[in-house]
C-alpha cells in the first residue's frame, strides 16, 4: 500500500509520497536570506539543523503569496532535508490498487496522478524539487583565522564607566552580556559583586564601582574575559565600540601608582581613553587565582582554540556576524545624511549600505563598522551593532547549496552560525569591491 499526504496551494490538492515527509511544522521562524530573488526564501532550525526553505508556488510557478497560517512540510530525499510552504495539508491518502496510479510523461514538476472517489492529484515530482541539491550540512571548520593587516595595531574595546571611557585589548574579550542575572556570594572581596551563570558555566563577576572607587553606578553590561585560561566578568556600565589603534598612540604615563592597573592612555578625537592592564585587574584577586590559572590554563586554551570570535549586528530583522579579525573598528556618524565616505581620524574610507545592497532599502542609520576588506579598507552603513558573541566551531556551517544557487547576493555569505534559537548569517568581507 502507498501512503501519501496531500498539501492545498491556491486552493487546489496534490499529493506527496508520505515516505519523503519528516514532519509538518508552523510558518513561523524564518531567517530571510539578502536578496532573495528566486524560490529560496530563507532558512529554519529544526533541532539544530539548518534547513532551507522554498517557495513552492514560485518554484512551480503558481504564484508566490504566502498566508500567515501557511505551513512548512520538512521534506527528505536522498539524506537531505528542505521545507516547502503551503497553504494547508489536507488528508492523507491510502492507496492499495496501483492501477489508480497513472505516470505523467514530459511534466516538469508532476510524476503521476492519483484518480481517487473521482479527484484527480498530481503527485510533487521530489527528485525535480531537489535537483542540484548537495549534501548541505557540513561544519565548515577548516577557515584558519588571518593575520591582522598591521602588526603594529591593537584592536581594543572601549566602555563607559562613570565620566571616564576605558578600553581593553579585544584579544581577551569572549563576549557581552546585556542585563545579567548576578547572584551574590558570602565571604569575597568587595570588588567581587558574585557570579552569573553562562551557558552552564559559573562566571565570577568583577565590580569595577569597587575597584576604581566610583560612586555606585547603574552597571548593566558584562564583558566577558578570558585571561590565563580563566573567564571573568567586567561589570561596566555602558559597552560602547571597538577601535583600532597603533601601539604608539598608547602613551605611558610617567608618574603612577605602584599598583597602577591603567596600562596607559590613548587620544582618540580628543576622547582620553584608559586602557586597563588587564594582569593588574586580576592581581587584585590574589593568590588563590593564581593557582587556579595554573591548574587549568592548558585544558582552556584547548577549548579557546575550537571557537571564534564573531561581531554580530542587526539589519532590518536580521542578524549578520562577521569575524572579529575582519574588525578594524566601530563608528558613529555625525552627519544625519549618510554620505559615500568617513572620515576616520584624517583616513577617507569608503561606505557600503548593507541594507540597500540586500534589501534595496536605503539606510538612515549612523552606524558603521569598518572592516579591513581584500583590497582596502571600508565601512558597512547597518542598523544596530549588538554584541560580541564567542562561537563554537561545531556551531558554524556551510551555506547551503540550495541557497547560494537561488538568491542574488549569497555570494556575500560565508557562514551561518547555528546556535539553537539563532541563525545568523556570516558576511564574506572580501567579497566587496569598493
Amino acid at each position: 500500500m502507498l501512503q501519501y499526504i496531500t498539501i492545498v496551494l491556491n486552493k487546489d490538492k496534490y499529493a506527496i509520497q508520505m515516505e519523503n515527509v519528516q514532519e509538518i511544522i508552523k510558518y513561523e521562524n524564518i531567517v530571510k536570506i539578502p536578496g532573495t530573488d528566486n524560490y529560496i526564501i530563507g532558512i529554519i532550525n529544526l533541532r539544530d539543523k539548518t534547513i532551507p526553505i522554498m517557495n513552492i508556488k514560485s518554484k512551480m510557478n503558481i504564484g508566490n503569496n504566502i498566508a500567515p497560517d501557511s505551513k512548512i512540510v520538512i521534506l527528505t530525499h536522498n539524506g537531505i532535508l528542505m521545507g516547502i510552504i503551503v497553504d494547508d495539508t489536507a488528508e492523507m491518502l491510502h492507496i492499495d490498487d496501483e492501477s489508480n496510479i497513472e505516470n505523467i510523461k514530459e511534466s516538469e514538476y508532476f510524476s503521476s496522478v492519483i484518480k481517487k472517489r473521482d479527484l484527480l492529484y498530481k503527485v510533487i515530482n521530489i527528485d525535480k524539487l531537489f535537483e542540484g541539491s548537495k549534501k548541505i550540512y557540513v561544519n565548515n571548520n577548516t577557515t584558519e583565522p588571518e593575520e591582522l593587516i598591521n602588526e603594529n595595531l591593537v584592536q581594543i574595546l572601549k566602555f563607559k564607566l562613570g565620566n571616564e571611557i576605558m578600553a581593553i585589548p579585544v584579544e581577551n574579550v569572549k563576549e557581552i552580556v546585556k542585563n545579567p542575572e548576578i547572584y551574590s556570594i558570602p565571604d569575597m572581596p568587595d570588588f567581587v559583586k558574585g557570579v552569573t551563570s553562562l551557558r552552564g558555566e559559573i562566571i565570577q563577576i568583577i565590580d569595577l564601582n569597587k575597584l576604581f572607587q566610583k560612586d555606585n553606578l547603574n552597571l548593566r553590561e558584562l564583558i566577558i574575559i578570558e585571561i590565563y585560561g580563566i573567564k571573568f566578568g567586567l561589570h561596566v556600565e555602558e559597552v560602547r565600540n571597538i577601535v583600532n589603534v597603533s601601539i604608539d598612540e598608547i602613551n605611558k604615563l610617567p608618574i603612577t601608582n605602584k599598583n597602577s592597573k591603567v596600562m596607559g592612555v590613548i587620544n582618540l578625537d580628543s576622547e582620553i581613553v584608559s586602557l586597563l592592564d588587564l594582569e593588574k585587574v586580576f592581581g587584585e584577586l590574589g593568590i588563590e587565582i593564581s593557582k587556579n590559572i595554573e591548574d587549568k590554563t592548558g585544558e582552556t586554551r584547548s577549548l579557546h582554540e575550537d571557537s571564534k570570535l564573531f561581531l554580530r549586528f542587526k539589519l532590518l530583522e536580521e542578524y549578520y556576524a562577521i569575524e572579529i579579525e575582519k574588525i578594524r573598528e566601530i563608528t558613529t556618524l555625525e552627519k544625519d545624511n549618510v554620505e559615500d565616505v568617513v572620515n576616520i581620524r584624517g583616513e577617507i574610507i569608503p561606505l557600503i549600505d548593507l541594507k540597500e545592497k540586500f534589501y534595496y532599502n536605503k539606510n538612515n542609520s549612523k552606524n558603521v563598522v569598518i572592516v579591513k576588506g581584500k583590497e582596502k579598507d571600508f565601512g558597512m552603513i547597518v542598523d544596530k551593532v549588538e554584541e560580541i558573541m564567542n562561537v563554537l566551531n561545531h556551531e558554524i556551517e556551510s551555506v547551503p547549496e540550495e541557497i547560494l544557487e537561488n538568491a542574488s547576493n549569497t555570494k556575500y555569505l560565508k557562514n551561518i552560525i547555528n546556535r539553537k534559537d539563532d541563525l545568523i548569517f556570516v558576511i564574506d568581507v572580501d567579497k566587496f569591491f569598493v
